[in-house]
C-alpha cells in the first residue's frame, strides 16, 4: 500500500468512525456525502438527507442566520464554531457547532460538527437559576431597605 492509499484509508476511517457529524455538500446545497453520525443525529436515512436541500432540516428561526453564513463560506470565510439548530426527523431540536470550509475548485463544502445539545440545555438552565436568584436578591434588598 502507497502513501496515499494510506492517507486515504486513515481519511476514510476517521469519517466514518468519528462521533462528530462529518460531512462533504455541493455548492448547490445538498449533501453529497455523510457519515453515520448524521444519520444517527438527524434521524433521517443517507436517501432522505440526500434528496432535500440542506436548509430544510435547520430550524426555521436559524435558517436566515445559516444562510448568511453560508453566504461567507461561499465568499471564502471559513466558519468556525457557528452554531445552529436542527430538526430531527422526529422534530426534536439539536444544537450543532460546526466548523467548515469551502474548497472552490471542487466547488464543495467539508464540514464538521459537533452535537452541543446537552451544554446548550445546561447553558439554558443555568441562566433560568441565574435570573431567579437575581430576582430574590433584588426583593431581599429592597426589603431590607424599606425596613
Amino acid at each position: 500500500m502507497g502513501p496515499q492509499e494510506h492517507s486515504e484509508l486513515d481519511m476514510f476511517s476517521f469519517f466514518e468512525q468519528t462521533p462528530d457529524l462529518v460531512c462533504i455538500a455541493g455548492k448547490d446545497g445538498y449533501f453529497r456525502k455523510i457519515n453515520q453520525s448524521v444519520c444517527i443525529k438527524l434521524g433521517y436515512t443517507e436517501e432522505e438527507l440526500f434528496s432535500r436541500p440542506i436548509a430544510t432540516f435547520i430550524h426555521p428561526e436559524d435558517k436566515a442566520k445559516t444562510a448568511k453564513e453560508r453566504a461567507s463560506l461561499l465568499n471564502g470565510k471559513p466558519l468556525v464554531n457557528f452554531q445552529n439548530r436542527y430538526l430531527t426527523k422526529e422534530d426534536n431540536i439539536i444544537w450543532l457547532d460546526w466548523t467548515s470550509i469551502y474548497f472552490p475548485d471542487k466547488e464543495i463544502v467539508f464540514a464538521i460538527a459537533k452535537d452541543v445539545t446537552e451544554r446548550k440545555l445546561a447553558e439554558a438552565e443555568i441562566e433560568v437559576a441565574y435570573k431567579k436568584f437575581k430576582g430574590l436578591a433584588t426583593h431581599f434588598k429592597k426589603t431590607v431597605e424599606k425596613d
